[in-house]
């Protein structure tokens, strides 16, 4: 097998890289982040992206650092969460200062960093590798064995889902790098603001561009045989210009012959562990004065959400997991989608497969899996759009237990949470069709009477 550089072509034009350094900026034979651009074959055609433009590279670290200087990789110094003696990824360590924590799971943590050069903030999730579930890796045929979430996070790009700036790894974790967005929400930061006026006269998801962050996934699931995305789905996902894309880091940049000579920075300023506010809707929500949306605010919200749930859907791609929590948002109620811990694609050109385990969270699961029943991803996914309409309209469930919503039987008290208007009913009806068949899909809920303009509703 050929051996690939890990310096991208575009890293030709900075400074000469120092020769005791050049020998150890290759990643293991085969690894799916190194191919150079002239090597690749493939395409993104299964999930219909041409390419990435995101530009971060190891190459590009290097000579950002001042040469034999090192910063403390003792784990432990940043958070009890790492097992006792870990020693986190060297070229992560020279690029970022962790934080505080932001969040925790049973796959992982996440937590803010600082980039040391640029000073810009970040989140970073970092996914244990013997808790990721066998369903949720991918076959690569070059790199292996790679988490699903790393591969589709690297190839997606859209202005309501969270951005991934760059990925490293070690022996126990992988580091998912991402945009920190949000705002912390808490009893002294109340949600007061109103959506744009203009929003709804220029908004449309045709325009926008198209170039986790959360705890890891929610899953309730009895252990059932769930398929992988299939190998030749990911076979293809190479996209033109490799190394447009984040890669993975191994943390062998610096040599360790070098590692007595070099100066130790600890980050001994560091106050004792805290944990940030949330930044995701479920905590905006809390803190609004009644415990839900009005009705411009909601619609703001979900129209945002179904954008990103159609760019998805469009590429062949699904979340598996949208919930409140699983959404990020600012002070000016912009949103992000976080957490593709359970997400999947798929080959366009088959049937899509039928599930039997259930991926997601309970109380956001649709009527055929209450029912126990085989079902399609893209289907449930539109439930949950319902569910979560509820929630931002009404501040509940529209289902009082699993045998309502086993049966699709939507019960509001307008008595308890007010008047919804009929249009935003309809809508949520329409995503909370028991029957996955005569449900509504993604380009039927962007198209609702609701989400349209006011002034041509």
């Amino acid at each position: 097998m050929a051996s690939f550089s890990r310096t991208p072509q575009s890293a030709k034009t900075l400074p000469p890289t120092p020769p005791m350094l050049e020998q150890h900026l290759e990643l293991k034979a085969g690894s799916f982040f190194s191919s150079c651009p002239d090597t690749v074959q493939n395409d993104l055609s299964y999930i219909g992206i041409e390419e990435n433009r995101l530009g971060l590279h190891l190459g590009h670290a290097i000579h950002e650092i001042p040469p034999l200087v090192v910063y403390n990789t003792d784990a432990c110094v940043y958070s009890p969460q790492f097992p006792p003696g870990h020693c986190l990824n060297t070229a992560f360590a020279q690029k970022y200062q962790l934080e505080d924590e932001l969040g925790s799971g049973g796959y992982g943590f996440v937590m803010t960093a600082y980039h040391r050069i640029e000073g810009d903030e970040v989140a970073v999730k970092f996914i244990i590798k013997d808790k990721v579930p066998e369903h949720a890796w991918t076959e690569d045929p070059i790199s292996g064995r790679i988490p699903t979430e790393v591969l589709i996070l690297t190839h997606i790009s859209h202005p309501n889902i969270v951005k991934c700036l760059a990925v490293f790894e070690d022996d126990r974790f992988y580091y998912l790098v991402q945009e920190l967005h949000g705002s912390p929400w808490h009893k002294d930061h109340k949600l007061d603001a109103q959506p744009p006026c203009y929003y709804f006269a220029s908004h449309s998801s045709s325009s926008m561009p198209t170039p986790s962050l959360s705890p890891s996934s929610s899953h309730s699931s009895l252990p059932a045989s769930e398929p992988n995305t299939p190998p030749h789905v990911f076979a293809s996902l190479h996209p033109e210009n490799e190394h447009d894309r984040p890669h993975v880091s191994n943390g062998a940049a610096i040599p360790k012959l070098l590692h007595s000579q070099l100066a130790i920075i600890q980050d001994s300023s560091r106050p004792e562990f805290t944990r940030r506010p949330s930044h995701d809707l479920f905590e905006c929500i809390e803190q609004s004065e009644h415990k839900k949306l009005n009705e411009a605010q909601a619609r703001f919200v979900f129209s945002q959400v179904v954008d990103a749930v159609q760019y998805l859907h469009d590429h062949n791609i699904v979340h598996r997991d949208i919930k409140d929590e699983n959404l990020v948002i600012d002070k000016n109620l912009k949103v992000k989608l976080i957490d593709f811990g359970s997400a999947v694609a798929f080959d366009p050109v088959k049937p899509r497969p039928f599930y039997q385990t259930f991926c997601g969270t309970a109380a956001y699961a649709s009527s055929e899996i209450l029912l126990k029943k085989e079902y399609q991803a893209a289907p449930a996914e539109i439930w949950t759009l319902g569910i979560l309409l509820s929630y931002l309209l009404a501040g509940v469930s529209p289902f009082p237990t699993a045998r309502d919503a086993a049966d699709g039987r939507i019960f509001l008290s307008e008595k308890v949470v007010g008047k919804i208007p009929d249009k935003a009913m309809d809508l949520m009806r329409r995503c909370l069709d028991p029957n996955p068949t005569s449900r509504a899909d993604i380009s039927e809920i962007k198209a609702h009477a609701w989400l349209r303009p006011p002034s041509f509703v």
